[in-house]
């Protein structure tokens, strides 16, 4: 037993228009990017109350899309989850955070990351406002400031990726401070590994 019938799904076929995305009915986008084509180009404009449907296919990492969208919200508060976190990733946030673009960092990585790589662990520790190794194979990012709030869910982690990787863009605040605030509550509960 399904939860809604199948012959009741209304189906369109969405053209794509001339920036590469793929419009379908509501405020929901879907697009592809290509080799070599830019988060601007593929993403352009972002408006309140968007779903934006991608896949990467090696075109940028995650810390490239936060980056370009705190371009478009001005300075945020950035809560993140990621199973693996680069040095690069790592030195790219600090960069941002000493512009101002980034206000407040909190992020939750996986516990094998911080034994691994226990240099890195130490860099995050230092320029994050909270961060926790836990359990971890979720890839979120929450943006939120007094305009926006804007939440990222995908596949990719916070390392440079030359694979290909899908997720979404949503920006209904709702939705950003769900993720803001099930990340909070992790990050306040004590776990010993």
């Amino acid at each position: 037993m399904s939860l809604f019938k199948l012959s009741d799904l209304t189906r369109s076929t969405p053209k794509p228009d001339a920036g590469g995305s793929v419009k379908t009915s509501g405020s929901s986008r879907c697009f592809i990017g290509k080799a070599n084509e830019k988060l601007q180009q593929k993403i352009g404009t972002i408006s309140p109350d968007l779903t934006i449907h991608y896949a990467s296919l090696g075109d940028w990492s995650t810390h490239d899309l936060l980056f370009y969208l705190l371009q478009i919200t001005g300075p945020a508060k950035v809560y993140f989850t990621t199973w693996a976190i680069s040095e690069y990733a790592i030195r790219q946030l600090h960069s941002f955070i000493q512009q101002g673009h980034i206000l407040e960092l909190h992020g939750i990585f996986d516990y094998r990351n911080g034994v691994r790589k226990p240099a890195e662990l130490q860099f995050l520790q230092q320029i994050t406002t909270n961060i926790k190794p836990a359990k971890c194979h979720a890839k979120v990012t929450s943006i939120i400031n007094d305009a926006w709030g804007i939440a990222v869910n995908g596949s990719a982690n916070y390392t440079r990726n030359p694979r290909i990787e899908a997720g979404t863009i949503c920006t209904e605040r709702p939705v950003a401070e769900f993720h803001r605030d099930w990340i909070l509550k992790e990050l306040n509960e004590t776990t010993v590994f």
